[in-house]
């Protein structure tokens, strides 16, 4: 089927969905955005917490100086339109952008527009592109240690903004080319914060879960919900500064995302995680979370947002 994108109220053909090469959020990278996971079971069509997500997007708008002309339950009808209009979608992809063709880093004329795509990837990404795409049964990860993570003193990590993503990007690249699958950076201190995409959670050789500061890394919807399960489940936690050498000898990892959910890292450096299998307390969250998207977890049911028919 043909996919159909929402672009300011009207629904435009997959193919016609196009900006101008020279739009400012093209050439200058401030185009924000979000990417909200939806999720089938028994029970139908669920998209999972997006009035998180678009509070979130706004949240990124105003904190980067973008306008945006809508209200966010506006926007939520918006993405429940566009699922509804794209059956067998497994994403949501909202775009918040300036599509002025503009001389200056400042815009002059900074109106926004707004896109929202549902849609299937393997079907409709990656089997009409030319290489094959990178997948791994087991995820081996590079701890970057040149290129930092996203600075508050440059732009906020917060920001879910394209220019945000720049950096990560050439140190992922090369550590594909060098067989790895991930990396996680580290912020101007050296302490553990993020992957590219992905928010990063270990345990340590005394049992306690750990993640990075809220603030100092981007506020991942996924993450929120682990944080949420491991309380919940009574796992020992510990939310703050995590030296890199803490994470070298942590007994188990995992990264979380709304397109990873919850993906167990078995090697880092190349040096196994642990005994380089699932661990304990990532097994636990990890059904419990799927417990919860299955529909069959009463206490965080209400994470589920049904997409009527």
């Amino acid at each position: 089927m043909e996919r159909k994108i929402w672009i300011d109220g009207v629904f435009i053909d997959w193919n016609d969905a196009s900006v101008h090469i020279l739009s400012h959020s093209h050439q200058r990278g401030s185009l924000i955005f979000g990417f909200i996971p939806i999720f089938e079971n028994e029970n139908g069509t669920f998209i999972f917490r997006v009035d998180k997500h678009i509070e979130r997007l706004f949240k990124s708008c105003l904190l980067a100086g973008i306008p945006i002309n809508y209200k966010e339950d506006e926007l939520i009808d918006a993405v429940f339109a566009t699922v509804k209009e794209n059956p067998g979608s497994k994403f949501i992809k909202i775009s918040v952008y300036i599509a002025s063709i503009e001389i200056d880093v400042v815009p002059q004329d900074p109106y926004t527009k707004v896109a929202i795509a549902a849609y299937e990837p393997q079907k409709d990404i990656i089997e009409k592109n030319s290489n094959v795409f990178h997948k791994s049964e087991n995820m081996s990860v590079w701890i970057e240690k040149d290129k930092h993570q996203r600075r508050q003193d440059i732009i906020d990590p917060q920001i879910k903004i394209a220019a945000n993503y720049t950096s990560p990007m050439i140190a992922k690249w090369k550590a594909r080319k060098n067989g790895y699958d991930e990396i996680i950076l580290t912020d101007s201190d050296g302490y553990v914060a993020e992957a590219p995409t992905s928010n990063v959670f270990m345990v340590s050789q005394a049992g306690v879960l750990m993640t990075a500061k809220e603030d100092e890394v981007l506020h991942g919807i996924t993450r929120m919900s682990i944080i949420e399960i491991a309380e919940d489940e009574g796992i020992e936690m510990n939310i703050g500064r995590i030296p890199l050498k803490e994470l070298q000898e942590a007994v188990e990892v995992f990264i979380t995302s709304s397109s990873h959910l919850i993906c167990p890292v078995n090697s880092l450096d190349g040096k196994l995680v642990g005994s380089g299998k699932t661990g304990e307390k990532t097994l636990t969250i990890k059904n419990r979370f799927l417990n919860v998207i299955s529909g069959k977890d009463n206490k965080f049911n209400k994470w589920l947002s049904p997409v009527k028919v």
